[in-house]
């Protein structure tokens, strides 16, 4: 058995369990010294995503949602 084949079982395990055997899986993780560290790991990567991208599609418009073909047509013109 190979480190790939169990990475892949033990996600298929996590992927069944209820949410309420996922968060007991996650309380022995954490109570075990070797493993607690990954979960701070896991956490601190997460805390420090970069979410720069926010805002990014801001168009100054309230209607973009209802003239969306019609701003698309008209950026495609001024390519043209």
């Amino acid at each position: 058995m190979t480190a790939a084949h169990d990475y892949e079982e033990m996600h298929h395990l996590v992927d069944l369990l209820p949410p309420a055997g996922v968060r007991r899986l996650r309380l022995l993780v954490e109570s075990d010294p070797e493993l607690a560290r990954f979960v701070d790991a896991a956490e601190d990567e997460i805390d420090g995503r970069d979410l720069s991208f926010i805002g990014l599609g801001s168009s100054g418009r309230s209607d973009v949602s209802e003239r969306h073909d019609e701003i698309l047509r008209e950026g495609l013109d001024r390519l043209l």
